[in-house]
């Protein structure tokens, strides 16, 4: 009988021990799936920036460990509005397969597929390469000055060399409606909005009797602004003087004219209201499109990229509290790779 009881004393101990283990392992293992929470999207998205399609990760940037890959070319947008974006064309090694961007000291970061771009074509370094273009949106609440990294992977946990982006602040405004274009080649994109009440607001009617503003026209004629913003912005002020009007809106784009650019034109629009991105009720916000030279309309073919209702305050909505956006209006994007500065798309043909 004694012996008996020694065993189920055993048998007893064992088991405490086993779920004692199961309960450790249980633990380690949620321990892990949580480590990858980190940093807030969300709250990283408003201090700095999101990105389009970008897979996203709250842990710290990964530590360089490989001296072969490598990223090649940076170019994009040297100028960019709060609340805009920046369309970046990203060049690496043959041997990556993904670009992943964050920002210096920062946890928190975004990762994107790379595809096979083999035609060589100004490079100047391999004849084979692989390239993505991203659309990095400027966080509304975004302040003071940052580094934006960027290093390439090869998708088998090796990371190459960072390269960064010095973002600088340049001025300020306000707003709490706030309508947004940006794109990447140096030719005269417009934006368009058409209130509740059909008043339209463009570069030929700048100001709404409700107080919606067109205050960036960027290479108006084809005459490129110097520093290169590439954006146009229409905002409504959180003020008295100004009505945020109840009802349908809707977000048009029109090529004015390509300026000798023979090439695509990458644009995206972004639409803010009280902090945040509105849901639409027509198109999709942000919005990403492609202009071609045959879209040349001179103000004759506006293209309606989405449609959105107000119908009501944002939460908290009043003169002086959160949703009374300080804006920064302009951040100037600078890189230096082996003395090359970071650079535009394309020049205009000479």
């Amino acid at each position: 009988m004694k012996n008996n009881n020694r065993i189920l004393m055993k048998i007893g101990r064992s088991l405490m021990v086993l779920l004692f283990l199961g309960g450790v392992l249980a633990s380690c293992s949620k321990d892990k799936n949580n480590d990858d929470s980190g940093v807030n999207q969300t709250d990283f998205s408003q201090a700095y920036f999101n990105i389009q399609h970008g897979e996203w990760s709250g842990r710290a940037l990964p530590t360089t460990n490989s001296s072969t890959l490598e990223i090649l070319e940076i170019t994009g947008n040297s100028t960019v509005l709060a609340g805009g974006s920046n369309i970046i064309h990203v060049t690496a090694s043959e041997n990556a397969s993904h670009v992943i961007i964050g920002v210096q000291g920062q946890e928190g970061y975004f990762t994107l597929p790379l595809v096979l771009d083999d035609s060589g074509s100004g490079r100047g370094v391999n004849s084979r390469s692989m390239e993505t273009n991203l659309s990095l949106l400027i966080g509304q609440r975004a302040e003071g000055n940052f580094n934006v990294a960027f290093t390439a992977t090869d998708g088998q946990e090796n990371y190459g060399p960072y390269e960064y982006l010095e973002v600088n602040l340049r001025a300020a405004g306000t707003g709490i409606l706030q309508v947004n274009l940006s794109w990447d080649k140096l030719n005269d994109v417009d934006l368009h909005v058409i209130e509740p009440n059909g008043e339209h607001i463009y570069y030929g009617h700048r100001n709404s009797v409700n107080g919606g503003q067109l205050d960036i026209d960027s290479n108006a004629g084809c005459s490129i602004n110097d520093p290169v913003i590439n954006a146009e912005n229409i905002y409504y002020a959180d003020s008295e003087e100004v009505t945020i009007e109840y009802g349908e809106y809707e977000v048009l784009v029109d090529l004015w004219s390509h300026c000798l650019i023979d090439q695509d034109t990458n644009y995206t629009i972004i639409v803010y209201y009280g902090g945040h991105v509105i849901a639409t009720t027509a198109g999709v916000n942000p919005h990403e499109g492609i202009l071609t030279v045959a879209d040349e309309s001179h103000n004759s073919n506006l293209i309606s990229v989405m449609k959105f209702v107000i119908d009501g305050a944002p939460a908290g909505r009043g003169i002086g509290n959160s949703n009374a956006l300080t804006l920064p209006t302009l951040y100037e994007f600078k890189h230096d790779k082996s003395n090359k500065v970071f650079k535009n798309f394309s020049p205009i043909k000479g």
